[in-house]
């Protein structure tokens, strides 16, 4: 998978606007995080493999 994205400080980043948010955007902004979380693990099974 070639990108330009890191999946994983893309995951810290929201996370780290998440921690800073209220309400909705908090939620919206975990669920975020937790999808580039997954990219990132699935990005690391494809190397291992």
């Amino acid at each position: 998978m070639c990108t330009k994205y890191d999946p994983q400080h893309e995951a810290e980043a929201a996370m780290k606007q998440a921690a800073a948010s209220e309400g909705a955007d908090r939620q919206r902004l975990i669920q975020l995080a937790l999808a580039w979380h997954q990219l990132a693990r699935d990005r690391r099974g494809e190397r291992t493999d």
